[in-house]
C-alpha cells in the first residue's frame, strides 16, 4: 500500500491505495494524472474547464407543443413572449383548481414558512398530513379508510400492487389492454396503451403481469352489451390459457382509460370482473390517478359503476400541481403492510399535503365536481354535433371534463386529422394534448374543473374552426387531383 498525495482544488489530500490501483483511482476521479515519482500522483485539473455549451432537456418527454410557459392563472397560461393560451390539458388532468388558485397558493406559502419536509420515518406524523387525512375521509368510497400518502401515480400503483401481493400472498396481476399505469419497470409492464415506453430497449420487463381485453364497443363496431360479454369471456379464458386464477393477487383497472382514449369501462363489465375477483380471493384495484377527484363529474369515476374497489389509487388532480398520490384501502388489507415494507423520502410531504387540503376545500366550496358535470355535458353535446357534421364515423365519449374525441373518416382512424385539429387550435390560442388512444386519433379534452361556459364555448369553436379548415383543405386537394 502506498501513500498518495493528491492536489485537488488547491487542497492536498492524503489517501492510501495500492500501487496497482493508482491509475484506476485517478481515472475514477475523471482527472488527468501525472506520476512524478513512485507513490506520488499530482492531479493537474480537478474539474474540466467550463466551455460554452447549450444545455438541453433529455429527449424522453412527449411534446404537445413548443410553448415555453412563463406563468399560469385559472384556465390560462402565458408563454415567454406574452401570448396567452386556453389550457385544455390541465397538465394532463392535474390542475383541478386551475393554475395558481389563490387559496392553493396561500396554503403552499404558509406551509412553506412552517414546515417544508417532515419525513415520516423520522416522526409519527405532521399536522399538514393529519389535516389532509381528516378531509379525505368523508369523500372516500365506503370502507376505504386507511391511507398511504406517496408522491406520484406510478409510485402509488407500485405500492398498491405490493400491498395486494402481501395481502393475498400471490405473485400475479392482471391489467386491461389499452390501460396506462406509469413508466417505472413494473408499471411499464402493466401498461399497454402504446408500445412507446417498452421498446426498443426497455425489455425485458418484470414478470407476473397479464393483460386482458377491455370492452371496446365503438372500436369493435358492436353494442355495449356484446362488447361486455366478449370481454368477460376473454377475462375468464385467460385463467385457463395464461395464468392460474389462484395465483392472481389483483386486477388493476382504470374506470376510465386515460392514455387509452378516455374509454369508460361499462358498469356491467366492472360488476362482472369484481364478482369473479370476490369468488376467487383476488383484489380489485381502481386506478383513479387520472379520473379521480371530480374529473369525471363525480368525486370518483368508480361511483358510476357502484362498485367499491378493494384498493383505490389517486394522484394528479388531488393537489393542483403539487406531487402527491394516495393508496387507500380497508384497515384489514393495509394491515398486511408492516414497518419498513414501504416508504420513500418525500412521502407525505408537508407542502404537498397543504396543497391537497386546499384543493379539497376549493373543490367543495366552489362546487367543482358539479361544475365538471355541467360544463362537461354542455361541451360533450357541442362536440357531438360537430362529429355528426364533420366526421360521422368518429366518436365523442366520456363524462365530466374528461371527453374523448376520436376522429375517423370513411377509411378508418385519422391521426392526420387529429394532429391537424391540435395544431390549428394551438395556432389559435387553445392548447390541446397530443392525440392518444388506439391508432393515435383521440383528442382528450380535460380542462381545469373551474372552467366557465365562455371558455368551454371557446374550445368548441376552436375545434369547429379546425374542422372547417380541414374540410376546405380536403376539397382543395380533391379539386386538384
Amino acid at each position: 500500500t502506498a501513500t498518495v498525495s493528491v492536489l485537488y482544488c488547491f487542497h492536498t489530500y492524503t489517501l492510501k491505495m495500492s500501487a496497482k490501483n493508482l491509475g484506476k483511482g485517478a481515472r475514477m476521479l475523471n482527472m488527468h494524472a501525472k506520476v512524478a515519482k513512485p507513490g506520488l500522483v499530482v492531479l493537474q485539473e480537478a474539474m474540466p474547464k467550463h466551455t460554452e455549451t447549450e444545455y438541453k432537456h433529455a429527449p424522453c418527454y412527449g411534446k404537445s407543443s413548443d410553448i415555453v410557459v412563463r406563468e399560469g392563472s385559472g384556465c390560462w397560461i402565458t408563454d415567454a413572449e406574452g401570448k396567452r393560451y386556453l389550457d385544455v390539458t390541465s397538465g394532463i388532468a392535474v390542475l383541478s383548481t386551475g393554475h395558481c388558485h389563490p387559496k392553493v397558493v396561500e396554503a403552499v406559502q404558509m406551509q412553506s414558512a412552517k414546515l417544508m419536509h417532515g419525513q415520516l420515518n423520522c416522526f409519527q406524523s405532521h399536522t399538514a398530513l393529519d389535516t389532509l387525512l381528516e378531509k379525505l375521509g368523508p369523500v372516500m368510497p365506503e370502507g376505504l379508510n386507511t391511507f398511504v400518502v406517496d408522491t406520484t401515480g406510478t409510485q402509488a400503483i407500485e405500492a398498491a400492487v405490493k400491498l395486494a401481493r402481501r395481502y393475498t400472498k400471490r405473485p400475479n396481476v392482471v391489467t386491461m389492454m389499452g390501460g396506462f399505469h406509469g413508466r417505472s419497470a413494473l408499471t411499464t409492464a402493466m401498461t399497454s396503451s402504446n408500445t412507446g415506453p417498452r421498446y426498443p430497449v426497455a425489455t425485458p420487463l418484470p414478470s407476473g403481469v397479464y393483460h386482458t381485453q377491455a370492452p371496446l364497443a365503438f372500436r369493435w363496431g358492436v353494442s355495449e352489451e356484446e362488447a361486455v360479454q366478449r370481454a368477460l369471456t376473454s377475462f375468464k379464458d385467460m385463467f385457463y390459457s395464461q395464468v392460474p386464477i389462484d395465483t392472481v393477487a389483483a386486477v388493476v383497472a382504470e374506470p376510465v382509460m386515460g392514455e387509452g382514449g378516455f374509454v369508460q369501462l361499462p358498469k356491467a363489465y366492472v360488476e362482472g370482473v369484481k364478482e369473479i375477483c370476490e369468488k376467487n380471493g383476488i383484489l380489485f384495484i381502481a386506478d383513479e390517478v387520472q379520473s379521480g377527484v371530480g374529473r369525471s363529474g363525480k368525486m370518483w369515476a368508480s361511483e358510476y359503476t357502484g362498485v367499491v374497489p378493494d384498493i383505490l389509487v389517486s394522484a394528479k388532480g388531488i393537489a393542483s400541481g403539487m406531487p402527491i398520490s394516495l393508496v387507500v384501502s380497508t384497515e384489514e388489507i393495509m394491515s398486511s403492510y408492516t414497518a419498513g415494507t414501504h416508504g420513500g423520502t418525500y412521502m407525505g410531504n408537508a407542502v404537498a399535503c397543504a396543497a391537497a387540503s386546499a384543493t379539497l376545500d376549493v373543490i367543495k366550496e366552489e362546487g367543482l365536481v358539479e361544475n365538471s358535470a355541467v360544463q362537461g355535458s354542455m361541451l360533450k353535446n357541442m362536440l357531438t354535433e360537430l362529429r355528426n357534421e364533420y366526421f360521422p364515423y368518429g366518436d365523442v365519449r366520456g363524462m365530466g371534463l374528461m371527453i374523448g374525441l376520436e376522429v375517423r373518416d370513411e377509411a378508418g382512424p385519422s391521426p392526420a386529422l387529429a394532429q391537424f385539429i391540435r395544431k390549428h387550435c394551438l395556432d389559435n390560442g387553445v392548447l390541446l394534448y397530443a392525440p392518444s388512444g388506439w391508432e393515435g386519433c383521440t383528442l382528450r379534452i380535460m380542462p381545469p374543473l373551474i372552467i366557465q361556459e365562455h371558455e368551454a364555448l371557446q374550445i368548441a369553436f376552436s375545434i369547429e374552426s379546425a374542422l372547417k379548415a380541414w374540410k376546405v383543405l380536403q376539397n382543395t386537394k380533391a379539386s386538384h387531383a
